[in-house]
């Protein structure tokens, strides 16, 4: 039920559907990180990510335009999901 509800408002944030100043809460994994599982931890934080599209800003692969370009205000409130 909560999945359908965050993929749902995922979804309508993507489509510009949703207002752009809402505060949506996103749990990308259920596993709470301890010192020891690191690895199973960040592996379903990385799946979480790339499902939602968000891995290029964390990587890197999708730059921020310059300030002066139209796409920035996108691109920041992409990025600071």
């Amino acid at each position: 039920m909560a999945e359908e509800i965050t993929t749902k408002t995922d979804m309508a944030i993507d489509a510009g559907i949703a207002s752009k100043s809402e505060n949506v809460p996103v749990q990308v994994t259920p596993i709470r990180l301890t010192k020891d599982n690191y690895l199973s931890w960040s592996v379903a934080l990385e799946i979480g990510i790339t499902s939602r599209g968000r891995l290029p800003y964390i990587t890197g692969d999708k730059p921020a335009p310059s300030k002066t370009d139209p796409q920035w205000a996108n691109w920041a409130l992409e990025d600071s999901q």
